[in-house]
């Protein structure tokens, strides 16, 4: 009688499911029950999904001798390159050896990432695809911060005072508040941020109870209907997020990690009555007269903040997530929300209306979509990409991507 091979064991319910006594749709590497719940998913006899897939199979081999604009490709797959690019897989597989940096929030850092997104919004309606398994060499979350992260941390520690000596942040226009009257709760945020800039071991328990006071008065007001108020709420939580996260006190970390859902709330008020354009759409023209010029421009500056407040606040909650080794578990590299902003340093930093209509009429300008950057990458000049455009392209390709993206069109990051 012929030699007949044991039937393969039933593969059991993963550890979650089993220990919630709820039905286990055996899904791999991930059961949809634990992704929906961003639980770890762990089945009998194999490593959890999240460091499974580190042993499965070898890594790619990218080449080193690609030219600067292949380098948006090599360590992408289909269906979109450079969306691919912003997954926290894709960031982990292109990170360099380890360098010992300094970083910020080491209370927060775990010793390396899951297989898991970057970018993916984590408000998005959406069911997206579990990332298949794929190779990559495990690095530490230190060294990923430091290539791609660290850059807009040094940013972000500096943007309290930026706000007050500059009067703009790389998502807050500067002439936003001056061609519209600042909102009371942006004018409690701004004094906040001069006393940031004054705190010392002596007075940080008496400036950190003002940030209290000035929050509770933030959360307890009503909610505003007018898209300038809306802005501003947001903008002064975004603030006070910052000083906190990046404030030594225990107290401040927790305070901070419970005000992003309130952020994530304002955020999605503001999606709702801001424009989106498109990279296809017609240019739209400036109107003739200077008067009507100007009044063109105070509406373009209050909504390029908007757009840029709203993509910054995903941004950061998914840095917030990184920092703390949460990060979510599927991946579809725009951050799971529609969205655009235009990419022009001449536009953004025109000082004038004047500035303004030289730059809109004579000088190109790029709508950055859904955080395609291809487009950009080919045809722009280093000088059209401002402070904003920077910290999201040095996430998206690294650090020396980033700073050699620059140095072969004759410019420094």
């Amino acid at each position: 009688m012929a030699h007949q091979d044991p039937a393969p064991p039933r593969r059991k319910s993963c550890e979650a499911c089993k220990t919630a006594k709820r039905r286990c749709d055996l899904a791999f590497p991930a059961c949809s029950r634990c992704i929906s719940r961003n639980l770890p998913c762990s089945y009998p006899g194999r490593l959890p999904a999240a460091y499974q897939d580190l042993v499965d199979e070898s890594p790619p081999t990218i080449p080193t001798n690609a030219m600067d604009h292949m380098w948006l490709t090599t360590a992408m797959t289909h269906p979109s390159p450079i969306h691919n690019g912003l997954c926290a897989e894709s960031i982990l597989d292109s990170a360099p050896e380890p360098r010992e940096p300094q970083l910020d929030w080491n209370q927060y850092v775990s010793d390396e990432l899951s297989t898991t997104s970057f970018f993916e919004g984590p408000l998005s309606p959406t069911n997206f695809a579990v990332a298949l398994p794929r190779a990559r060499s495990l690095r530490p979350l230190s060294v990923i911060v430091a290539s791609h992260l660290q850059f807009t941390i040094d940013v972000l520690k500096t943007a309290p005072q930026m706000m007050v000596i500059e009067n703009r942040t790389p998502w807050c226009h500067q002439q936003l508040y001056k061609s519209h009257n600042m909102p009371q709760v942006m004018q409690d945020a701004y004094a906040c941020c001069s006393l940031y800039m004054c705190k010392n071991d002596i007075n940080a328990p008496v400036i950190m109870n003002l940030f209290d006071a000035r929050t509770r008065e933030l959360l307890s007001a009503p909610e505003p209907t007018e898209t300038l108020d809306i802005l501003a709420r947001t903008q002064a939580l975004i603030l006070y997020q910052i000083m906190r996260l990046f404030d030594g006190d225990i107290r401040s970390h927790a305070t901070a990690d419970a005000l992003f859902t309130t952020l994530e709330s304002s955020v999605l008020t503001l999606m709702a009555i801001v424009p989106t354009p498109k990279p296809y759409d017609p240019t739209e023209l400036l109107p003739l007269s200077m008067e009507d010029a100007a009044t063109f421009w105070e509406g373009w500056v209050l909504q390029e903040s908007a757009r840029r407040t709203v993509l910054f606040t995903y941004y950061f909650i998914q840095i917030f997530k990184v920092l703390q080794g949460r990060v979510p578990v599927s991946c579809d590299g725009k951050l799971g929300l529609e969205h655009s902003w235009y990419l022009s340093g001449d536009l953004w930093n025109a000082s004038s209306a004047f500035d303004f209509a030289v730059a809109w009429t004579e000088k190109q300008h790029h709508i950055v979509y859904n955080l395609d950057f291809e487009p950009v990458l080919q045809n722009a000049q280093p000088g059209e990409v401002d402070l904003f455009g920077r910290m999201l392209l040095v996430t998206a390709l690294g650090i020396d991507k980033a700073k050699a993206w620059f140095h072969i069109r004759g410019a420094i990051l």
